[in-house]
């Protein structure tokens, strides 16, 4: 102890009053510069408790601005330790048994830093590393943390990487740079091209001591370091930016789709810190930051792809635990109790519904919990209360356990659905001890009017032994490494979405009779049990399977990455493209005030979006575009508005915002989910995930979360109104062109009434509570002054629907119209189809001049045939059925039927709806063609009505698309010629600019505009000569 820190000086201090007396003040460290950071010493005979550390660090700290790190020395049998705690916040976290060389180079590096926010900042990102396997090097995203740890130490060329890297660690700024490899031309005056072999490579900024990476500087034209070098590695077409300040070095990737675990670019970065990193470590700094690593095909190019592989199986395992092991336990549990509830009544198909709803709340409360502490959102890091109760102390619990080979839940415990119920209840309604803010979410809201299955979750208590295997397999992984807590920091947000879509096929069943699994096609399917099988799932017990009786999710619904990646490359970009230049042309023009109502005018939609992993993406690409745009070419009312927000995170986080990286990136990625994305679902619990996804995926500490209710909504995509001369064409008897007109103008103006509280709603950006509820407000306002519209297009609805009709004489004024609205058999149809009218849902999509509708549509439809096919249906009922000779299969489907006139009613009532949803489909797209009736063709209509004139619109669609015959009138007026000759589909071959195969398509683009179509269908990557 008396040589820690021997080159400084220590002044000497006294214990006040209430200290605690287990610890023995020694000498203190006081940074030089005002409020300086103070790393205080103290002794104990015993490794100290926690709640002495926090006493005593509060007594030290006194409520004084200075920040304070109180390091403990202690003996343990491997020599002495050290415990850390600090150095600002109400509840600092409590590090234990710290290596005390460990604990001096933070002390050392933080006393350097040239104030106390810059020493409180270091801290705070460090210390939730001082456990880490690589002390000095931080991994945020961009490659897998396993890797890092197992993987990169064990290659062949890691002792010479090495060997070569620790003449460099005494090296800063440009000489490091050079070190690496680099040849270093100036860009501009606050940033330098890195290049090799003449080739350029990357941008470098040389960031002053006071300058961290994130913050706006005058220097860098009021905005961060990363900023800029991003915004020139996009003007210059690289993909790597480096960013270097006193003893650290820190590498981004340009490209918005480079990170395993990304969110936007200036969040998703790797760092080594020079001063930290340990001599036998060293070998980090070669294979990641030097020349030969960026170069083509280089060494970070290699650590990248096996850092994918490896979250790739991360993944997988997560989703294989979660189908097989979490769903099925917590389906069984949830049956439990609600069979019950109803005192051992027949559970029906509506409750299993019901309980299947449950699960997945359940499930995506933990996922949701698990991720957000590993990334940072919920103060696991920071927050000594917090932590102790955290879903992360809980896994940690769990593998241990398991190690010990003491795994066995009791059977009336309830301890650990109590602990996760009361982390439920932090996140809903805020825990200030904790330092948890009120989330204000509908998933983890347990009122009935907002969350039906939220409420009836509140209401029951697992056992250990029912709930502790499901958190087990959410929890907990067990891959090649090893048995540990699920690494979420390596997986993105996207990992919700595919989870999810690989669950909307599937069902809960009250088994008829004793079922067996057995092979059927390759694929494990329930069957009824013979005599000599193993019965799986006995007679009257709750079992989860998909839709065709197979035992597991298959996530057939997910829409692959490089599918997603393509329609984004060549259908948002040209959107974003044509946003840009329109920016650039008022800019020119001198219109500072067109320019910043301009600037977020982009609108872009995923009207079947599922847990909107479309709209993630999107946001992704939106963000660095806007981002890059505003760094070169700045409009002060958009940059006053980020720094107000800002500023308004600053005074939220207190004294933890020392530690909080806020850079105008992350605020704009908030701007970007708040104005520009929309999206639309059937089902409730997906729009609660969407709302998630884009919430954790745009989270800025110390602001709430955006106001998303008026963005994402719950309904009917194809059911509801597109326009307001669709409106009119429905609801005006045919062959009234004039009175038709006359409508159309009436609509508008009603739609015009809304224009107050919606620019109120544009203007407001949720800085804090007041202006969410301001939000929420204009909102509800907005929906008041489009109501009398609403009432025309749910009577459009209604029409279509078949429930009432339109004479010739009727007087179209706005209370005949509300009256008829309000008539039952309009309710009625309203109530059944849940219609989404466009122009009322988002007036200001639909009121643009000029440019009414949305820029860019962007999806994966389903692939559904509307009908109700009798052995399918029945096939959910009689597993292994369809595997029968049609005689048999038939006999059996009637014996069921017969058996169970319930079923028999319902099957009848499936086919009705799906009758009268076709009808209204056919009404609705009148173009929809022959055949049978598909949704993707619906969809496909409903987006095209969507899109503004010059817009864009990106889908996957089946091949059937490009060669259906119901599908011909759309593809002609996609293309907007004669379907004779001059389709752009024809000739067949391999496509070199999207690398695609596929029979009768040269072309090379995906995606279509209302005056341009091109369209490319994707077989897989191929090769020339493949």
């Amino acid at each position: 102890m008396d040589s820690f820190l021997i080159d400084r000086d220590p002044t000497t201090w006294s214990a006040p009053a209430g200290f605690p007396s287990s610890l023995i003040p020694s000498g203190v460290f006081v940074q030089s510069v005002p409020s300086g950071l103070e790393v205080t010493l103290v002794r104990a005979l015993n490794k100290p408790r926690t709640a002495d550390l926090h006493k005593g660090w509060s007594k030290r700290r006194d409520g004084r601005a200075s920040p304070v790190l109180l390091v403990a020395f202690y003996p343990t049998a491997e020599g002495q330790r050290v415990s850390l705690c600090g150095p600002v916040g109400e509840q600092p976290v409590v590090y234990q048994d710290i290596e005390v060389s460990q604990a001096e180079r933070l002390a050392d590096v933080a006393l350097s830093e040239p104030s106390h926010h810059a020493a409180t900042r270091f801290l705070l990102s460090t210390m939730p590393e001082l456990d880490s396997p690589f002390p000095g090097l931080r991994n945020v995203g961009l490659l897998a943390t396993q890797e890092l740890k197992d993987g990169v130490p064990e290659r062949r060329d890691w002792s010479e990487a090495t060997r070569r890297a620790l003449p460099l660690l005494g090296r800063r700024g440009r000489r490091l740079v050079e070190g690496l490899g680099f040849h270093i031309q100036t860009l501009a005056t606050n940033a330098s091209m890195l290049t090799i072999g003449g080739r350029n490579h990357a941008v470098a900024v040389f960031c002053d001591e006071d300058e961290p990476f994130e913050a706006p500087s005058s220097r860098f034209d009021s905005t961060s370091p990363v900023s800029r070098a991003l915004a020139l590695a996009d003007q210059h077409r690289v993909d790597w930016v480096i960013l270097t300040r006193s003893s650290e070095i820190r590498l981004y990737a340009a490209r918005a789709d480079t990170g395993v675990g990304r969110k936007g670019r200036t969040e998703t970065f790797v760092e080594l810190n020079l001063s930290l990193v340990p001599t036998e470590l060293a070998g980090y700094l070669h294979l990641l930051f030097s020349a030969e690593a960026l170069a083509d095909s280089g060494t970070l190019v290699e650590i990248l792809d096996r850092s994918a592989d490896f979250v790739a199986d991360l993944a997988v395992r997560l989703r294989e635990r979660v189908y097989h092991q979490t769903v099925p336990a917590l389906a069984r549990a949830v049956a439990v109790r609600l069979s019950r509830d109803r005192h051992g009544d027949d559970l029906g198909e509506g409750d299993l519904a019901n309980a299947y709803e449950q699960v997945m709340v359940i499930l995506f409360r933990l996922l949701f919990v698990a991720y957000a502490e590993d990334k940072d959102l919920l103060p696991y890091r920071t927050n000594g209360r917090y932590a102790d109760h955290s879903l992360s102390h809980i896994a940690r619990q769990l593998a241990d356990d398991r190690r010990r080979g003491r795994v066995d839940y009791d059977e009336r415990a309830t301890d650990l659905w109590d602990d996760v119920h009361q982390l439920w209840d932090a996140v809903n309604h805020g825990n200030r001890d904790w330092g948890v803010p009120a989330y204000n979410g509908g998933l983890f809201s347990a009122d009935p009017a907002v969350s039906s299955s939220g409420a009836a979750i509140a209401d029951i208590r697992l056992t250990n032994a029912e709930f502790g295997p499901a958190l087990a397999a959410v929890l907990v992984d067990d891959g090649p490494e090893g048995l540990g807590p699920v690494d979420f920091r390596s997986l993105s947000v996207r990992e919700f979405g595919t989870i999810y879509e690989g669950l909307l096929e599937s069902k809960l069943s009250v088994a008829q009779d004793n079922l067996a699994v057995k092979s059927v096609k390759g694929k494990e399917q329930y069957v009824p049990a013979g005599d000599d099988d193993e019965v799986e799932v006995q007679a009257g017990a709750v079992y989860f399977h998909n839709r065709s009786g197979v035992r597991k999710a298959t996530g057939s619904y997910f829409t692959k990455p490089f599918a997603v990646e393509h329609l984004l490359d060549n259908a948002l970009e040209p959107a974003l493209d044509d946003h840009i230049a329109r920016l650039d042309e008022l800019r020119e023009r001198g219109d500072d005030a067109a320019l910043a109502e301009a600037f977020f005018d982009f609108r872009c939609a995923d009207i079947a979006m599922g847990s909107a992993h479309f709209l993630v993406a999107a946001v992704d690409r939106i963000e660095p575009r806007l981002s890059a745009w505003l760094t070169l070419h700045p409009v002060p009312a958009v940059t006053k508005e980020l720094n107000r927000l800002r500023t308004a995170a600053i005074e939220a986080l207190d004294d933890l915002a020392d530690g909080i990286e806020i850079e105008v990136g992350t605020l704009l990625r908030r701007q970007v989910a708040r104005h520009c994305v929309y999206g639309v679902d059937k089902n409730r619990v997906a729009v609660e995930l969407a709302r998630l996804a884009i919430w954790v995926h745009t989270f800025v500490p110390g602001l709430p979360l955006s106001f998303l209710d008026h963005n994402l909504v719950q309904g009917d995509s194809l059911t509801g109104v597109a326009s307001v001369d669709d409106a009119a064409a429905a609801v005006t008897p045919k062959g009234s062109k004039a009175e038709a007109s006359l409508f159309v103008h009436q609509l508008q103006s009603l739609l015009a009434g809304c224009q107050e509280p919606l620019a109120r709603l544009g203007r407001l950006n949720d800085a804090n509570k007041a202006e969410i509820e301001a939000a929420r407000a204009a909102h509800a306002q907005t929906l008041e002054a489009v109501s009398p519209a609403v009432a025309v297009f749910d009577v459009a609805t209604a029409v279509r629907a078949g429930a009432i009709e339109i004479h010739r004489d009727f007087d179209f004024s706005s209370e005949k119209i509300a009256a008829l609205a309000d008539e039952p058999a309009v309710r009625d149809a309203v109530e059944c189809l849940d219609p989404v009218h466009y122009p009322t849902v988002w007036p200001e999509v639909f009121v643009r001049k000029k440019r009414s509708g949305f820029d860019c549509l962007l999806g994966n439809p389903p692939w559904e045939k509307v009908v109700v096919d009798r052995e399918v249906w029945w096939g959910m009922h009689l597993h292994g059925v369809r595997s029968q000779p049609v005689a048999k299969r038939r006999a059996l489907i009637d014996a069921l039927e017969a058996k169970r006139p319930d079923l028999a009613a319902e099957f009848e009532g499936e086919r009705e709806r799906a009758e009268d949803f076709k009808q209204v489909l056919r009404t609705t797209f009148p173009r929809l063609g022959l055949g049978q009736t598909d949704l993707y063709k619906a969809f496909s209509w409903a987006n095209l009505a969507l899109c503004r004139d010059g817009g864009k619109i990106a889908m996957v669609l089946p091949r059937s698309a490009v060669s259906d015959a119901g599908m011909a009138k759309w593809r002609t007026e996609i293309v907007g010629v004669s379907s004779d000759t001059q389709m752009p589909w024809g000739g067949g071959g391999w496509s070199a600019d999207c690398g695609c195969q596929w029979p009768g398509s040269t072309t090379t683009r995906v995606g279509c505009s209302r005056d341009l179509t091109t369209v490319t269908p994707w077989h897989g990557y191929r090769t020339p000569g493949a």
